[in-house]
């Protein structure tokens, strides 16, 4: 799973609480989860416009929320998809859109685990 989710990015979370509490992990999963298909969507809604600007500022803030949870395989792609779309390369967006569709899917359910291990 550490290709997909750095579980010492999860660890230094958790150590912010004095006791152990996982309530700013689990929050910070929670914002992910809701958000991160949105900016997802507005990548390919760029995409398909071809509005660069659209998909490289939706790459910059899944960029920075995947960072912050230690989703470092989809910051990866989202820092490539920057670089495509501020370069104007169509043929990379696509096929960068495709990867960062997929990328989105694995840090979901990793973080999904993550979230269940606390919540159940």
């Amino acid at each position: 799973m550490d290709q997909i989710l750095d579980m010492s990015v999860v660890e230094e979370l958790l150590s912010f609480s004095d006791d152990g509490d996982p309530e700013l992990l689990l929050d910070l999963i929670r914002m992910f989860l809701d958000d991160g298909p949105t900016k997802v969507r507005a990548v390919t809604e760029g995409l398909i416009a071809g509005d660069f600007d659209k998909m490289e500022r939706a790459a910059h803030s899944l960029k920075g929320s995947s960072g912050n949870l230690g989703a470092r395989l989809l910051q990866e792609t989202c820092e490539s998809m920057q670089v495509a779309a501020r370069k104007h390369e169509l043929q990379e967006s696509r096929r960068l859109a495709a990867e960062l569709v997929a990328n989105y899917a694995r840090a979901e359910q990793a973080l999904r685990e993550v979230q269940g291990s606390y919540t159940s």
